[in-house]
Parts: structure tokens; sequence; C-alpha cells
């Protein structure tokens, strides 16, 4: 099962996501590295998809949601988020911000990550584990149902 993870560097940027059912990505002003956003977007990104925020203030993981759309790589929004965010998705969330694991309980509590921690000898930590720096973001990670369970048992309502 694919697992997308998505940083976000505020809690107000994670819930306008909520509030619109809907989440993207900060625009880059380095054109070669927007190209391979769309480029990874286009390849990996599909309706039926898991994914899970991770807020960078509260170092923790919050809001598991289902990917229902395409990112759309023509759209910029300008009406949601404070600065223009682009590859625009439909989501439906299964949790909100009152729901918080840590990135050391998540590296303890949900199996895959956990794996692929022990894999790589921890190097990266969590963020490189799970795919949520700038340079694999639209990059899953593959995950199980019993993994899934547990992040919706941890952070969904």
């Amino acid at each position: 099962m694919d697992l997308f993870s998505f940083a976000c560097r505020n809690t107000q940027n994670i819930e306008l996501g909520i509030e619109h059912q809907m989440w993207a990505v900060a625009t880059l002003n380095n054109l070669s590295a927007m190209a391979a956003r769309v480029t990874k977007a286009e390849k990996y990104l599909r309706p039926g998809a898991f994914g899970v925020l991770y807020c960078n203030p509260l170092h923790a993981f919050t809001t598991p949601f289902i990917v229902e759309s395409r990112a759309d790589p023509h759209k910029v929004i300008t009406d949601i988020w404070p600065e223009p965010w682009r590859l625009p998705f439909k989501i439906k969330t299964l949790g909100t911000l009152s729901r918080t694991v840590s990135m050391e309980d998540a590296a303890r509590r949900w199996p895959s990550l956990r794996a692929r921690l022990a894999a790589n000898d921890g190097r990266g930590g969590v963020s490189a584990a799970f795919n949520i720096t700038g340079t694999t973001v639209f990059v899953p990670v593959d995950i199980t149902e019993e993994d899934w369970s547990i992040i919706c048992g941890d952070l969904a309502q």
C-alpha cells in the first residue's frame, strides 16, 4: 500500500488543508526542482492512496487522509494558504490536528517505519525513512495494512 507523507511548517496551513479537504505543496523558485515534483506527482499519486501530514514545529505526525484526486500540474492555489501552493489534490481527512504522534513514538509504533529506519541504520531519521524531505515529496513508501490500521488508530477520529 502506498503512503505519502507531507511535511508542513505550521499548524495553520494544516488546519486550512483540513478545512478545504485539499493538499498541495509549496511553490519552489528552482524550476528544475519544481519540475521534478510535478513528474513525481504525475507518476505516483493516485486516488485511493493513503497519506499522513507531518507538522514540523510539533515534530509529530497528524491527520491521516485518503487521496481523492490526482495532483493538478497546472493549477496554483492562491486562495487557501497564505502563499501560493502547487500540485493541489483533493483529500478525505480521517482526523484533525487534535491527535498527533511524535516522530519518536511513530518510529517505535509503526512497523514499516521501524523497519525502514533499521534498514538505513537510522541515517536520515524519520524524514528520510518516510520520504518527508523536499526532494522526496510525492514519492510513496510501501506500508502494510497493519501499518495503516495502527496509523489510523493513533491519528484518526
